[in-house]
């Protein structure tokens, strides 16, 4: 099977880990800002987190606001700046691959395969997404919160494919294991990879996915060259 094009997710499998130990610290931080008890507004932004995934707010300002509204609190807009830009700031520290994981990108864009991006995420990612050095890399990139759907919403597998030009058959698509994202890159009818991640420090350290997955698995993204070489003298898709 010749393969034309990989698809990957965002964090945990191009980026680090979506922190939980970091992120409990912007809680506080966008708590102080519209000044409401820490406990009470990580609750209340924690209960947004489909909405925010699927767009149902344009901006985390906007994601903030309502929260606030929510909890009787009327900020001003410099307040709702404030408390946004301690999420854009840790956002954007986290949008930062490692070397290794630029390296292996160009190595198979010079292998001529198109790259592509889906990432279950809120109006942050998109908004800061020129800023990532990865954005030179990827030749499309799927925000779920632009497209109103999340993963694993077959759906959003054919569109990723449709930009690429890429029929799924011929398509990996490389993933932590998050959101049941392998499940449905296979039920699109892609070639799912498993990235494994070290899972200590995540909000959903328990994924029956990963922990069921007897399909292929890479350890790091610049395996995949290599590995996608053997596939294909192989003549086999992984499972």
């Amino acid at each position: 099977m010749q393969y034309t094009a990989i698809i990957f997710d965002l964090f945990g499998t191009l980026v680090g880990d979506f922190s939980r130990t970091r992120y409990e610290d912007v809680y506080v931080c966008m708590a102080r800002e519209v000044q409401l008890p820490s406990d009470v507004f990580r609750h209340a932004f924690g209960q947004t987190f489909h909405d925010r995934t699927i767009g149902q707010y344009a901006s985390i300002e906007q994601n903030i606001a309502h929260v606030c509204t929510q909890l009787g609190m009327a900020p001003t807009a410099a307040a709702l700046q404030a408390a946004a830009a301690h999420r854009y700031a840790f956002t954007r520290s986290t949008l930062t691959p490692s070397p290794d994981v630029l390296a292996a990108l160009d190595a198979l864009k010079r292998a001529g395969l198109r790259l592509g991006l889906l990432s279950n995420c809120g109006p942050d990612v998109p908004h800061l997404w020129q800023e990532c050095p990865l954005a030179a890399s990827i030749d499309v990139a799927v925000f779920s919160c632009q497209e109103r759907r999340k993963k694993p919403a077959l759906a959003l597998y054919q569109t990723a494919c449709q930009r690429l030009h890429c029929p799924p058959a011929a398509c990996v698509y490389v993933g932590d294991g998050s959101d049941e994202e392998l499940t449905g890159a296979k039920q699109a009818g892609l070639v799912p990879v498993l990235k494994r991640t070290d899972l200590q420090d995540v909000y959903d350290q328990r994924r029956s996915e990963v922990e069921a997955w007897q399909g292929h698995v890479i350890q790091a993204i610049h395996e995949l060259p290599q590995f996608l070489k053997a596939l294909e003298a192989l003549g086999q898709q992984p499972g």
